[in-house]
């Protein structure tokens, strides 16, 4: 058995460095869990651009002129594959947001022009369209030109069903849970992006804070569902979104707080 000789004095650990005891900062917390979530739930956009047709980064629309003529515009960090078959003129639309001019049908041409996204067939007749792409298979269609013929597709079993002929003018949002329903946002509002601007009606913050994420690097989140749901009306440039954050946190009577690599409106 070991015993302490007279005198010893157990040597004392060295001090921690000043940082590892302080806590960390309420903001550095937030942010930390946010990006965490972030990084866990986010799909690997860089990985798909890989596997991808054509993409496009933040702030990046690129034109596309397909085999058939049809004609795309892309805008900001989307993903679009090409499936032409002898049955149909197939692009899938996977994230981010379009605006398809196609060929049209003909004698030459029989085969119809069909956008899939997550959640919905779209397909054309002889016209000019946007589709956009929202999270959890939700989206919308605005046609510029001519009509479109809308399709959902449903995946599990309490899924919407349903179809719609939508019209030159008109606008319509869709969803697994409440399936296809009309928007009061005029096409051109949807592809105002086109113009290098976002315009914004009586939507809610969270899809438009949804819609800036696309087009800044970082990330913007809302704290809490009653922000998330004040209804926003705004038209933002592209090139300033930093302020037009700072308008629009103000407008949903909110603050903003900036970190790297997040935005945070509580």
């Amino acid at each position: 058995m070991l015993k302490r000789r007279a005198g010893y004095i157990k040597p004392s650990r060295p001090p921690r460095a000043r940082w590892i005891r302080r806590p960390l900062p309420a903001s550095g917390a937030i942010a930390a869990l946010a990006l965490g979530c972030w990084l866990l739930l986010a799909p690997p956009f860089w990985l798909e651009a890989l596997n991808s047709d054509y993409h496009t980064g933040f702030g990046e629309t690129r034109q596309i002129t397909l085999a058939d003529g049809s004609h795309v515009e892309l805008g900001s960090h989307s993903l679009l594959n090409i499936a032409y078959d002898d049955q149909t003129r197939l692009v899938r639309l996977s994230q981010g947001e379009a605006v398809f001019t196609p060929a049209p049908v003909n004698e030459q041409e029989r085969r119809p022009f069909t956008v899939r996204a997550p959640g919905a067939d779209i397909t054309a007749r002889g016209t000019r369209y946007v589709v956009g792409v929202g999270n959890d298979r939700e989206g919308w269609v605005g046609v510029l030109q001519h009509q479109v013929e809308v399709n959902l597709t449903p995946q599990q079993r309490d899924d919407a069903a349903g179809s719609a002929q939508l019209e030159q003018g008109n606008s319509l949002g869709f969803s697994p849970k409440a399936g296809i329903v009309p928007l009061s946002a005029r096409p051109d509002e949807l592809a105002s992006w086109q113009q290098g601007q976002l315009v914004f009606q009586r939507e809610r913050l969270g899809e438009v804070v949804a819609r800036i994420n696309r087009y800044r690097p970082g990330l913007v989140m809302v704290k809490g569902d009653a922000l998330r749901d004040v209804r926003i009306s705004a038209v933002t440039r592209l090139d300033n979104l930093n302020d037009a954050l700072k308008r629009i946190a103000a407008q949903a009577n909110g603050r903003l707080l900036d970190l790297p690599g997040l935005t945070l409106i509580y």
